[in-house]
């Protein structure tokens, strides 16, 4: 067995999923990096072993029989024996919508099915070391606070800690110049010698990206006397930036000047990790309302807001249209120059609308080659003069340009507007619909209101 297998094995991972096959292959996974594994069919039953047992990181699936996985992290979470416990939901690529669900109810991240083994292996592994660190972190700083909090040991032991600490250990004058620094605080700040941070007069000028932080840090130590794992961004001496952990506090020398002493803790790893789950979380937030291809809205969001605009313009006694557009030949376009091709052209043509449109209005990617613009406050006739914009700007571009081909393109639009066709989504949608496909039937490249639908 290799010494990561051997590592690993001190981490218990429950895996909790209804489907055999699933719990089979990332099992089977895990199970070659050397984890210890525990299993459960439904929400209860991995209830009852989390009371039992302790484990350091748990996969969930969200559909199960029973409670299902929403049910069980919230419980988890609820419980202060099980709240930090890593939790990664099991969820498949079209399921973006419980992804935002379960960041806001306290997962951590999610693995989708089916399972890629790398993509599976590296998240276990970045969450078990995450969390690992978080808990030695809070065990570390517990232990500092009370040390900081005693008087100090025979000056023997303290030398020796000090020099050998893997914390950084330091004493500084309120105005930014470090009377002594241990090894670990010198290479925190991204130097070899202790010189070149001794020699600083005031540090806040080239370790701080902003030397008004540091002013913050002092006001608010001047006040409180002590300060407990204060988050500080600076600048390291190549000039990468770095986020310190720092447990100081107020003292004074023998002739009663004031200074800070404390310890100092390299937090970049972590805050690098949150900020990884961030924008992991704001990605998938992002394709909850937005098609992935042509970054218009879909049509989730498409069916969540319309109503409301429906509404608001009943409430205000304001117009409000809609264009159901199909790109022409479309087929015969993927057919010339291949699938890949056919969807940068749909990006294209999605540009070519967005171009076309000021806020409130927005476009939606319907599905394939359909497209469906809202329009609050445009009555029917301004609607059909937007459709004959847009044909105009797409009969004025050439497509795929950018990869050696000229595609020239046109679309047929159906208008519906409110008050004057309907008063609800469904009939606005299906009457922008049918106007589009009579003008599919009468040669196409062509706009038609509802009204002239035969």
């Amino acid at each position: 067995m290799t010494e990561m297998s051997n590592e690993n094995q001190k981490f218990k991972i429950l895996i909790v999923d209804d489907a055999p096959i699933n719990m089979q292959f990332a099992a089977c996974i895990l199970e070659r990096e050397g984890y210890h594994l525990m299993f459960a069919w439904d929400g209860e039953t991995a209830l009852d072993l989390v009371k039992s047992d302790r484990f350091d990181l748990i996969l969930l699936d969200i559909i199960m029989p029973g409670i299902n996985g929403f049910e069980v992290c919230r419980r988890l979470k609820k419980n202060d024996a099980t709240r930090d416990i890593p939790i990664l939901f099991l969820t498949s690529m079209t399921e973006t919508e419980s992804l935002v669900k379960g960041f806001e109810i306290g997962a951590m991240d999610y693995v989708t099915k089916p399972f890629n083994e790398a993509e599976l292996v590296a998240r276990v592994k970045t969450h078990l070391e995450l969390n690992r660190s978080k808990q030695e972190l809070k065990k570390t700083n517990e232990k500092l606070i009370r040390e900081i909090a005693e008087r100090r040991q025979a000056e023997t032991q303290y030398r020796n800690m000090y020099e050998n600490a893997v914390q950084g250990m330091f004493q500084s004058t309120l105005s930014g110049k470090i009377l002594s620094a241990n090894p670990s605080y010198v290479r925190i700040m991204g130097c070899s010698l202790p010189e070149e941070i001794l020699t600083n007069e005031d540090i806040s000028k080239e370790f701080y990206y902003n030397p008004e932080d540091r002013e913050k840090m002092i006001a608010s130590l001047k006040k409180k006397k002590i300060l407990t794992n204060y988050e500080l961004r600076i600048r390291r001496k190549d000039g990468t930036p770095a986020w310190l952990l720092l447990n100081v506090r107020l003292a004074t020398d023998d002739k009663g000047e004031p200074f800070m002493e404390g310890i100092v803790t390299d937090n970049t790893a972590r805050k690098l990790a949150e900020e990884e789950l961030r924008h992991s979380e704001m990605t998938f937030r992002y394709l909850a309302v937005h098609d992935n291809l042509t970054g218009l809205y879909n049509t989730r969001y498409l069916y969540q807001v319309l109503p409301e605009l429906i509404r608001t313009s009943v409430s205000d006694n304001t117009p409000l249209s809609l264009i159901f557009m199909d790109i022409d030949n479309f087929k015969h376009t993927v057919d010339t120059y291949g699938h890949l091709n056919g969807s940068q052209a749909l990006q294209e043509v999605a540009e070519t609308i967005r171009e076309t449109l000021t806020e409130p209005a927005y476009g939606v990617a319907y599905g394939g080659d359909e497209f469906v613009v809202v329009l609050p406050g445009f009555d029917k006739k301004q609607a059909i003069e937007k459709a004959e914009e847009i044909r105009a700007r797409m009969r004025e571009t050439v497509y795929l340009s950018n990869r050696g081909h000229h595609v020239k393109l046109r679309a047929s639009c159906g208008v519906s507007a409110y008050p004057d066709d309907a008063d609800d989504m469904t009939r606005l949608l299906r009457l922008a619909d049918k106007a589009m496909f009579n003008i599919k039937k009468k040669g196409k490249d062509a706009v038609c209101g509802c009204e002239e639908v035969v």
